[in-house]
């Protein structure tokens, strides 16, 4: 096993990025059929039920040459909707059957995994979860800027009408709007994948490597692979030309029980160690104790050093940037006091790393503020920021808070169980108004500033909160 690819992969998990991608090996270990096999067993019924031999010859063609995608959709068509869907169902029905211990493994990495995407129909990842995570089978346009939910690519369980088993249902279910595209785009430019349970001749990776390839216009970002030794070296070549680093274990057993090792082993790695126990303070000899100054107090004739302000990293899509700046008026006073320091891309100079730039101060920030609209979930510097702004939340090292500037579909993203600004309803609205306004921001929902029939008293709320958050946490630098 290489160790410092695997390194590289402890990396990319610890930093919040990571999306594991599971095949049909995962639910295998549970005694499963694979995609071969099931396309075998609709082979067979398909023989069973006297369909044209040369229709069943067809489908023994696909599985040969693993073309596997294209045998379950000739099955379909030889045994009819109806025939085909019972028995995938009876087929896969994983009802009575222990959850594998490889997707118990992918669960234990939910503290900073980003997401699950799977081809498996079945519900064992669900019930890995516990129900903690979304499941979701039609993608929404946000699902890039989106976390902790599992993506069931060919539908789930019981649930036909959303199943995909042909090149055609695929392409139209997650491709077929141009904002899903842009958003996968942006997942795979954003994030790296470890693929778990493909094969070593599965199409169902070679199909969605060539979609990384395309998505990621010619520069994919560094993905991982678990594979058994064996690769061969072509498969080898192609695998790494499309930016996948291959994970290769011994799997002597043939259980494959080094993958859940390895998953396991991510969580343990990137978990931080325990405090080291402080020592108990010697106490001070009864002749000192008397005179012994406070150390809390400052030298006499000294005045006590004033904390330093509270690092603000203000995050927001180009298009609204006129907000931005209406918002920095109102948080002027705080600066100029001294208690706020704001800081957002827009004040970067002429030759400096942009990248390097946002990178350091968002590390440092101790408050963040997303100014979140439509073109906020859609951007994917905003993604990557969100992204990282979250991963420090759940470390404790930040604080994040949502500010909602534009009406958008932020209930369905990972930021919906935070706080947000603006909250409560305007001043002395007329009565029409305010109910047509009430249903926006029932349930303690923000009322976007641009809803606000005076928006200036929009940012006054917004401004108030955090002048009482960051003096909050200014109080704790002391």
């Amino acid at each position: 096993m290489d160790d410092e690819i695997l390194e590289q992969l402890r990396e990319r998990y610890a930093s919040g990025n990571l999306i594991i991608f599971a095949g049909a090996g995962v639910s295998a270990a549970a005694g499963m059929p694979t995609w071969k096999q099931l396309a075998e067993r609709l082979r067979d019924r398909a023989r069973r039920r006297s369909a044209d031999p040369a229709v069943v010859d067809e489908i023994q063609q696909y599985i040969s040459s693993n073309q596997l995608i294209h045998a379950l959709s000739a099955a379909k068509l030889a045994l009819g909707a109806q025939d085909f869907n019972w028995t995938v169902d009876k087929e896969l029905d994983d009802t009575g059957r222990d959850v594998p211990e490889v997707a118990q493994a992918i669960a234990a990495l939910k503290p900073r995994l980003k997401a699950v995407l799977t081809t498996n129909i079945d519900r064992f990842l669900e019930r890995a979860f516990q129900g903690e995570w979304r499941v979701v089978d039609r993608p929404a346009g946000d699902v890039a800027t989106d976390r902790r939910f599992i993506l069931k690519l060919h539908g789930t369980l019981r649930a036909w009408d959303t199943w995909v088993f042909s090149r055609e249902q695929y392409d139209r279910a997650i491709f077929g709007s141009p904002l899903l595209q842009d958003a996968f785009g942006a997942l795979y430019r954003t994030h790296s994948m470890l693929f778990v349970g493909f094969g070593l001749a599965d199409d169902n990776i070679d199909q969605t490597l060539a979609r990384v390839r395309a998505l990621s216009g010619g520069q994919p970002p560094m993905h991982f692979a678990l594979l058994p030794k064996g690769v061969p070296p072509f498969r080898r070549r192609l695998l790494e030309e499309s930016g996948v680093r291959l994970i290769v274990y011994e799997n002597q057993a043939g259980d494959h029980a080094e993958v859940a090792e390895i998953l396991l082993g991510l969580e343990q790695s990137a978990a931080p160690p325990p405090p080291p126990r402080a020592a108990a303070p010697t106490p001070p000899p009864p002749s000192a104790r008397a005179t012994a100054t406070p150390t809390t107090a400052p030298p006499a004739g000294q005045r006590a050093t004033a904390p330093r302000p509270v690092r603000v990293f203000l995050s927001y899509a180009p298009r609204d940037e006129e907000l931005l700046g209406r918002l920095e008026v109102h948080m002027h006073r705080m600066k100029r006091e001294g208690l706020i320091a704001p800081w957002h891309s827009g004040e970067i100079g002429a030759g400096e790393d942009v990248e390097s730039a946002i990178s350091e101060h968002l590390e440092e920030a101790d408050l963040i503020l997303l100014l979140v609209s439509a073109s906020f979930l859609a951007s994917e510097q905003g993604d990557v920021q969100v992204t990282r702004a979250m991963v420090r939340r759940d470390a404790g090292q930040a604080t994040v808070v949502p500010i909602l500037l534009r009406r958008c579909d932020w209930e369905t993203t990972r930021l919906a169980g935070l706080q947000w600004l603006p909250r409560g309803m305007p001043k002395d609205l007329p009565e029409q108004t305010r109910k047509n306004l009430l249903e926006e921001c029932k349930d303690h929902k923000p009322l976007a500033v641009t809803r606000w029939p005076d928006e200036d008293e929009a940012f006054l709320q917004v401004v108030v909160e955090i002048r009482a958050l960051a003096t909050k946490l200014r109080a704790s630098f002391r």
